[in-house]
């Protein structure tokens, strides 16, 4: 066998344990003894060659018309919005993902930093991500959270399939989401690891955001375990509909100064505004109040939605927001 075909034949093993067989790039890199950095450039060596095919599936078609409308009514940089049609909820998030990815991956280069918090839209959307080698940029974990939400969805492991996909380093926020007191969160944030997480992320360039709902069938954190269907209660008398980084805004896009926003663990309202992209993905007309009270005060200037979310978001602003 000459050089080449060797070289080919090796290339093609890396791709299969990472396509095929789903191992990380650290385990592959354990398992053939190189670094993970190896890694990525093999696999990138192994699409340039034609080892690898990536094929990408385009999500449904989006709707110009609305994008120009959620454009023109709220200080936004970009709008997609997929055309959902007849799809599933779960169909319609695949979707988003993709939507998501191709914007990510536009916008990306070396060395920048990426934060990231939580979501089943994020995590579509990091399954759509095409591997890339970025040895010089970063990942910063924008919203503590544990392994009790539904995984893979939560920040750690979303921060570390991100890590994964770009080829670089990561910064871990390993803390609860929410702490029983503001006393608990203010001890936590003494922690030299959660200090340096945080001081990170005021540096990010892109952060990606869920963006959630106080529905007890939508609510993350309730789901999670992190508030009783008691306090989701309570934050709904308040005013909020939904939740960005884990962090509360009214309806007219007013940070609430309630007692479950200061018990929670990550980045806050001022270092968020300060990201030059801060990009939220959510859909259906059941969340259209979050993503409206998200939009309407300016915490999210990329919108990744499909159609019935944004009609939603539209009509409110046609009534709420006049």
């Amino acid at each position: 066998m000459d050089h080449d075909s060797a070289r080919l034949d090796y290339l093609a093993r890396v791709a299969s344990l990472y396509y095929d067989h789903r191992k990380t790039q650290q385990e592959i890199a354990k398992e053939i003894g190189v670094t993970r950095s190896a890694i990525s450039r093999l696999l990138t060596e192994a699409r340039e060659k034609g080892v690898v095919e990536i094929i990408v599936h385009y999500p449904w078609r989006t709707s110009p018309e609305l994008e120009k409308a959620l454009m023109e009514r709220f200080p936004l940089k970009a709008a997609r919005v997929l055309v959902r049609g007849s799809k599933s909820y779960e169909e319609m998030l695949q979707g988003l993902g993709v939507l998501a990815a191709q914007y990510l991956d536009g916008v990306l280069h070396d060395g920048m930093i990426v934060g990231i918090s939580w979501g089943t839209a994020l995590y579509q959307m990091i399954k759509t991500m095409r591997p890339r080698y970025l040895p010089n940029a970063e990942v910063v974990q924008l919203i503590g959270a544990t392994g009790s939400e539904n995984l893979p969805t939560n920040g750690p492991i979303l921060a570390h399939l991100l890590t994964e996909r770009l080829g670089c380093r990561c910064w871990h926020l390993h803390a609860p989401l929410i702490v029983d007191s503001e006393a608990g969160r203010d001890a936590l944030l003494q922690e030299r690891s959660i200090r340096e997480v945080l001081r990170r992320a005021q540096h990010v360039d892109v952060a990606l955001v869920g963006i959630g709902s106080t529905r007890s069938d939508l609510y993350s954190l309730l789901r999670a375990g992190y508030v009783t269907e008691e306090e989701a209660q309570r934050i709904r008398a308040s005013g909020a509909v939904g939740d960005v980084c884990a962090q509360h805004y009214s309806l007219t896009g007013q940070w609430l100064d309630i007692e479950i926003n200061r018990r929670a663990v990550g980045i806050d309202l001022d270092t968020l505004s300060k990201i030059d992209v801060v990009m939220g993905v959510a859909g259906s007309s059941r969340k259209g109040q979050a993503i409206y009270g998200a939009l309407r005060g300016g915490h999210v200037n990329v919108l990744i939605t499909d159609d019935q979310a944004a009609q939603k978001v539209i009509a409110l602003h046609e009534t709420v927001g006049q």
